[in-house]
């Protein structure tokens, strides 16, 4: 039985107006470890083969919460500038279910001799999206909305810039300039370029000693028209050179927890939990979660990594 609770999911994922649109940006806690699904400039710019795999569950307790699966793994081209990655991204939220699969390329530039670096990307890749209205639980019988299953297959493509250097890092990008709108006069979704809709994030963060340990700040700041301007800020402390520990802030009303504990130059686990200070937390009280495998490697025949990165 769909419980009320999925009304809720549907109102939060829509706007009034003749068009209805839907979010199509999934977020994370650990953006600065996950820079290679949100930018893809980002990706090679390690001198490593680098891979992620997490997985988020959103507002625990409620029913037709997001719920998040993620893989992204990239490297560089040995003796180019040229990088390359691959994500895979589950999304399921609501009504809906997608899944995309895309490609990225970046080029890294070398500004000076002081290993400060400019990289652009750009991404392509598919959409799968899964539909179906027939789960809600509605009034209006004749509401075109929730009046059956959908599925799609969408193209999208996205853009990136990253500027780093050995201890701070800024990046901007929009991840997907496609979104998927339903269109009450076709009765049928659309895959369009609504500038309205487009996703656009800045973000940084600095990496310095505060004897004995390190510490890492970082801001993110996401913009999308018609919504309140979202950031996040965090600061995680590096203790004994293997585990971070570190609070953020977002601005809708979010205190979030970050662990990261680094097994070796090889393997990384994250772990995260948010809690909202809003009306949601009536409904789910058993806050967010998110848990993350990060892995390093290199073909050459030094073992691990070549060089250290915070970020």
């Amino acid at each position: 039985m769909i419980k009320k609770y999925l009304i809720l999911i549907g109102l939060m994922l829509t706007v009034g107006g003749g068009m209805i649109i839907g979010q199509n940006q999934y977020q994370f806690n650990h953006y600065i470890a996950n820079q290679g699904l949100l930018n893809p400039a980002y990706n090679g710019t390690r001198d490593i083969i680098s891979g992620l795999m997490i997985h988020r569950s959103q507002w625990v307790g409620l029913d037709g919460a997001p719920m998040n699966q993620a893989l992204n793994v990239h490297g560089p081209i040995e003796d180019t500038d040229v990088g390359l990655g691959l994500s895979i991204v589950n999304d399921r939220i609501g009504f809906t279910n997608t899944l995309d699969l895309f490609g990225a390329a970046s080029y890294k530039l070398q500004l000076d001799r002081d290993e400060k670096f400019l990289s652009f990307g750009l991404q392509f890749g598919l959409s799968s999206m899964i539909y179906d209205g027939t789960d809600a639980v509605i009034i209006d019988y004749e509401d075109p909305l929730f009046s059956g299953k959908e599925t799609k297959l969408n193209f999208n493509f996205g853009f990136g810039a990253y500027y780093f250097a050995d201890d701070y890092f800024i990046g901007f990008s929009i991840p997907k300039f496609f979104t998927d709108q339903f269109d009450e006069r076709s009765e049928g979704f659309k895959n369009s370029i609504d500038y309205k809709n487009i996703h656009k994030y800045l973000y940084g963060g600095y990496v310095f000693d505060w004897h004995p340990v390190k510490v890492k700040p970082t801001l993110m700041i996401r913009e999308v028209y018609g919504a309140p301007l979202v950031f996040d800020v965090s600061t995680s402390v590096l203790l004994a050179d293997q585990v971070w520990v570190g609070l953020a802030y977002r601005s809708i009303s979010d205190m979030v927890f970050l662990l990261e504990y680094i097994i070796n130059r090889q393997f990384t686990v994250r772990y995260s939990a948010d809690y909202p200070f809003n009306s949601m937390n009536r409904h789910a009280k058993f806050g967010s979660h998110e848990i993350s495998l990060q892995f390093d490697f290199s073909f050459n025949r030094r073992p691990g990594m070549r060089s250290i990165r915070y970020f």
